[in-house]
């Protein structure tokens, strides 16, 4: 199983207010004082109440959220495993029943010094003989991303990693929304049932959401 979902957040309020949110959410906002910043926490949060509610059909408030020793946010006593993600004024969510990491990325114009520092040989090869560097380079950017993040180990692991000889319990898709790209690796299922959906994050929707 596999939901993705994403957003517009730029009609979010910058502040929490009496929202019910996660522990985890509210230490992270009140160490974050960009209102952008501020909104994707809020919205991430958000996205993942709506896709427990839509998969599960309940979802008690506020969300209990740990963290593994490498960092990795969960559900404790939960099945479901998330991954969230935002650029710009964008967020996104992931929801599965294995481990699932997601990343959401902005096209930028092609950087050779990171695309020399973090991709193989042959990732280069293929980034710089493509017709779009730019979006080839984001496109096994965000893959790569989203594979350290359902594994867990993050960042410092991203050199360590070619998608062209991808670990073989590791599965990919990816979408263009516009100019940003979305990446999501599920580990050990190869087919994966999915689908992707735009929610509108008004005031109504937030309304309905959390007094349901």
């Amino acid at each position: 199983m596999l939901r993705i979902y994403y957003a517009d957040i730029s009609a979010l309020p910058a502040e929490s207010g009496d929202l019910p949110l996660s522990a985890y959410r509210l230490a992270q906002l009140s160490s974050c004082r960009l209102p952008l910043r501020r909104r994707q926490g809020l919205g991430a949060e958000l996205l993942l109440i709506h896709a427990l509610r839509e998969e599960m059909g309940i979802c008690l408030l506020p969300l209990s959220i740990e963290r593994t020793p490498d960092g990795k946010p969960f559900l404790p006593g939960s099945p479901i495993r998330f991954s969230l993600s935002h650029s710009g004024e964008t967020v996104a969510c992931a929801i599965s029943d294995a481990p699932v990491g997601l990343d959401l990325e902005a096209e930028q114009p092609l950087k050779e010094a990171l695309l020399h520092r973090f991709f193989s040989e042959q990732e280069q090869r293929l980034v710089l003989g493509s017709a779009c560097p730019a979006s080839a380079f984001t496109e096994l950017w965000t893959k790569k991303e989203s594979y350290l993040k359902a594994t867990g180990e993050g960042l410092r692991a991203l050199s360590g990693i070619d998608l062209l000889s991808p670990p073989e319990n590791a599965f990919f898709h990816h979408w263009q929304l516009g100019t940003l790209h979305l990446s999501v690796c599920v580990l050990g299922c190869p087919a994966v049932p999915y689908r992707i959906k735009e929610i509108e994050l008004s005031r109504a929707f937030l309304k309905n959401l959390l007094q349901d």
